[in-house]
């Protein structure tokens, strides 16, 4: 019986297994095998010198071996190797052959790290030491859990505290009621008078939970877009003495789904429980610091029945020194200390610290606001959930510490909090999806595999195969459902929770015929070429395709060795950077199909003149690539006369740097300090029409001990280039605040062909480390033409345009034409500026063109026959 997988039948970009790279393995010698191949300076492994990769040459189309790991020459990573090859749904073959090898441990897939969501706050990626100050975010993996939900602003967490400065830049706009019930007024905010960090424990407190997210400034909050219930419950006169019940009493009677309370004291009160079962049974989730005496003794309210108390940790997972721990602790939460960064976690305050209104503070008093927002979140999934219900999801998702703390084992609740998984695992009323990968197929032993798509954390499903065997199915993910007769047929899936029930029912959705037209699928040799690369368009269709016709669009491309639109494996050379549309239309005896998919070819590559100024907060098509010891990104850390530039800097742990401050050399910084290295790569630069050619950019360096901790160097095709002054190896000259500087380099030399370029970085520090830390910042990156070209003749094999670049009036001739001809001149951005049809011809063409009207610029020029279509580019002057 033939089984069609989900993976086996999308054949786009990641087309065999979506969460693993296509075309990569990873291999590795067993510990006591000493393996003889030589690793060149660029971890290269000739493949010829591994007997067991190079007996598969024969078979499948290996492209390269390489060692990638090498850190601190472990002896696992040493023995580890990367294959790389062209046959990528061969993938499980070529596994399963080298697995036969008694040398080797495993070979397994290499994963697909897909880059996931990261707020663009200023102070959310500042280093300090080896962790950043959003450490206890990055713990609990608050950025997993925002691609699944951001928060609801429908959803109030209060924060009843000592004060609330309700106009901190990162809190305004969040608090949606406030109130001061110690005076019965409306103003939260902390007193004229007074220690302002003393002030502060509220509003800290406030950006934990529920902070401004992705605003642009500050910090980010777990809690991301709920909203902000500010009470003041402390007189004046003290700030360290809290009348928390009545706030918590006024909190609930004022809308809050979570109230937070980051205080507390030994004594209990029968009727402070009181007031707790009251509000719980309102359906309000109340959290509570556990303490910070170090001790078992129950702390209130963090200890009566109906609340969530939280302990603290620290970054390593271990008990913050500080911590109470008790049986009645029901969690724990980042609250300490980051070792070797930040004492503490980074939030909004009332006074004016090192980074403006922005401290650290450590304590329960901490981890608690991260539970109360953690909970936020989770009522913004799915706001029916009781306080029991979110209690229990907090519980049951958060990671097991006790390993690292065997002293307090079942005195730190449930583990460590962990946001992504108790958003994951947060139910909802739920909506039935499913998919299937193919719905037209043959009668007869043909099965189908069907995916569960449905939303909500469904707990049964119903599945119903109207002409199927089996008819029904309880599974998530049934598979091998067979259907023997022709005809249409419906399926239906009914997934259901402790919410509720959700049926989705798709009529005529499974189509079975003994005479099928072909069923379409495409794939492609590289999804994300660069221009002139060759690209392989594969017809990956069912039931014996006997022609085909392709449409791609734009048309800035050209087929190569022999291709045609009607072949079914077209050779296509892309000749203009951007994305393209390709569709597909396939014949057999039985009638024909067609699929077209958007934007599923993403060119890039750079034509004179070029400009990116990373003003959209992206690098464009530049890609940018670092290392486990750099860091690379767009940001607004620094940028010349714009919002945003490259920004490459260093390791908040440098261990491993060769070279001084001030000695350092050129190929201490390129050889051996790899590790340290950051590049911004820009692939296919095509000089067509440019016979004198710069590359400039807008350069500032910094550095933090001494200038050779900050390195920057151009390469074009691997190779080192200098600048207009014949520098190659750029150090800053001041500390701090270097200036910006243009600088300027001949490419001229490479006009000749089409080129690659890479802007490599090597620095020691990551920024505010060690001072302003070791920085390059790269802006304004422009190819241009720096001198008229000569007119003259551009030839290609058939197609010759003259002059050319022109200002309009040009003559094109084409050789060996047959048939109707159509000639189309398009822009960059894929518009087709000018169309002339001309009946039949055979043999040669002149044709003159008045393209004087068309903006300046490069265009397009498309001669397209019956038989071929001849592309040439343009420039207009």
């Amino acid at each position: 019986m033939l089984i069609f997988t989900l993976h086996a039948m999308i054949l786009t970009a990641q087309t065999v297994y979506s969460d693993y790279h296509d075309g990569r393995i990873y291999l590795k010698y067993k510990d006591n095998i000493a393996p003889s191949f030589s690793v060149s300076s660029d971890n290269k492994v000739d493949i010829n010198t591994v007997p067991l990769v190079s007996a598969l040459s024969s078979e499948f189309r290996l492209k390269e071996l390489s060692r990638p790991f090498y850190l601190n020459n472990d002896s696992k990573l040493i023995r580890t190797l990367m294959l790389e090859f062209d046959d990528y749904d061969k993938v499980d073959q070529i596994i399963e052959q080298l697995k036969q090898s008694p040398d080797i441990e495993y070979v397994e897939r290499v994963p697909m790290d897909r880059i996931y969501y990261v707020p663009n706050d200023s102070l959310y990626t500042l280093y300090n030491g080896p962790q950043n100050w959003n450490w206890h975010l990055e713990r609990i993996q608050a950025d997993l859990a925002w691609d699944i939900s951001k928060g609801s602003s429908d959803i109030k967490v209060a924060i009843v505290d000592n004060a609330v400065w309700v106009d901190h830049p990162d809190l305004a706009g969040k608090i949606v009621a406030q109130r001061d019930t110690y005076y019965n007024t409306d103003n939260p905010n902390p007193p004229a008078s007074g220690d302002p960090l003393e002030w502060s424990h509220g509003t800290h407190c406030a950006g934990l939970a529920a902070g401004a997210s992705d605003n642009g400034i500050g910090i980010a909050s777990v809690g991301f877009n709920v909203s902000i219930i500010a009470v003041k419950s402390a007189a004046n006169t003290n700030s360290n003495s809290i009348y928390g019940y009545t706030g918590i009493q006024w909190a609930a009677s004022n809308g809050a789904d979570v109230i937070n309370m980051s205080w507390g004291g030994t004594g209990y009160s029968q009727t402070n429980q009181n007031v707790i079962n009251s509000i719980a049974n309102m359906g309000i989730v109340l959290v509570a610091a556990a303490g910070n005496d170090n001790v078992t003794t129950p702390h209130y309210p963090s200890a009566y029945a109906n609340v969530i108390s939280v302990a603290s940790t620290d970054f390593d997972d271990l008990k913050s020194d500080f911590s109470n721990y008790a049986t009645s602790v029901d969690v724990s939460s980042p609250g300490g200390k980051a070792t070797g960064g930040p004492n503490g976690l980074l939030s909004t305050t009332f006074n004016d610290a090192t980074l403006g209104n922005y401290d650290l503070m450590s304590g329960t008093s901490m981890a608690s606001p991260i539970v109360a927002g953690l909970s936020g979140l989770i009522l913004s999934i799915n706001p029916l959930l009781t306080p029991a219900q979110v209690e229990a999801i907090l519980e049951s998702t958060a990671d097991d510490i006790y390993p690292l703390n065997p002293d307090y084992t079942g005195m730190l609740g449930a583990g460590r909090v962990n946001a992504y998984q108790a958003a994951l695992n947060t139910p909802y009323e739920p909506v039935a999806d499913f998919a299937t990968p193919l719905t037209i197929i043959m009668p007869g032993g043909v099965g189908i595999d069907f995916s569960d798509l449905s939303m909500g954390v469904p707990s049964d499903w119903e599945w119903t195969f109207e002409g199927g065997t089996p008819s029904t199915s309880n599974e998530q993910n049934p598979t091998g459902i067979v259907y023997a007769s022709d005809g249409t047929y419906d399926v239906s899936l009914t997934v259901t929770n402790e919410f509720g029930t959700s049926t989705e029912v798709l009529e005529n959705y499974i189509t079975v015929t003994s005479s099928p037209a072909p069923y379409v699928m495409i794939a492609s040799s590289d999804s994300m070429p660069c221009i002139s690369s060759p690209v392989v368009l594969s017809d990956m269709s069912l039931y014996g395709p006997t022609s085909w016709e392709w449409n791609i669009t734009p048309t800035s491309y050209q087929l190569l060795n022999g291709s045609t639109l009607n072949s079914q494996n077209p050779e296509i050379q892309f000749m203009v950077p951007g994305s393209y549309a390709v569709s597909l239309s396939a014949w057999n005896a039985n009638g024909n199909s067609a699929l077209s998919l958007p934007d599923f070819i993403n060119v890039s590559g750079a034509l004179p003149s070029y400009t990116s100024d990373m003003e959209d907060g992206t690098p464009g098509f530049i890609t940018l690539w670092d290392t486990i010891k750099s860091q690379s990104a767009v940001d607004k850390r620094s940028a010349y006369e714009s919002m945003y530039s490259i920004h490459f800097h260093g390791d908040p742990v440098p261990t491993g740097w060769k070279g001084s401050p001030t000695t350092g050399t050129p190929a201490q910084a390129w050889i051996e300090n790899r590790q340290f290295q950051s590049e911004a790569y820009i692939c296919g630069v095509d000089p067509t029409g440019a016979q004198n050619l710069a590359l400039e950019l807008d350069l500032r360096q910094t550095y933090s001990l001494g200038p050779r901790y900050s390195w920057f160097r151009v390469l074009v095709n691997g190779t080192q280039v200098p600048d207009d002054q014949g520098v190659m190896d750029f150090n800053p000259l001041t500390t701090g605040e270097d200036p910006w500087r243009r600088l300027t380099f001949d490419l001229s030399a490479y006009s000749g062909s089409i080129f690659d370029i890479t802007l490599q970085a090597c620095n020691r520090f990551s920024y505010h480390v060690q001072g302003e830390g070791d920085n390059v910042f790269v802006d304004n990156i422009s190819i241009i033409n720096t001198t008229s070209v000569s007119e003259g003749v551009s030839q290609k094999p058939d197609l010759v345009v003259f002059p050319n670049p022109s200002a309009g009036d040009l003559t094109l001739q084409v050789n060996n034409l047959k048939g109707n001809v159509e000639i189309k001149v398009i822009s960059l951005l894929g518009n087709i500026v000018y169309k002339s049809d001309i009946s039949y011809v055979a043999g040669s063409l002149t044709r003159k063109l008045d393209l004087s009207s068309l903006p300046s610029g490069i265009y397009m020029l498309s001669v397209i026959s019956d038989t071929q279509q001849l592309n040439q580019r343009i420039v207009i002057r």
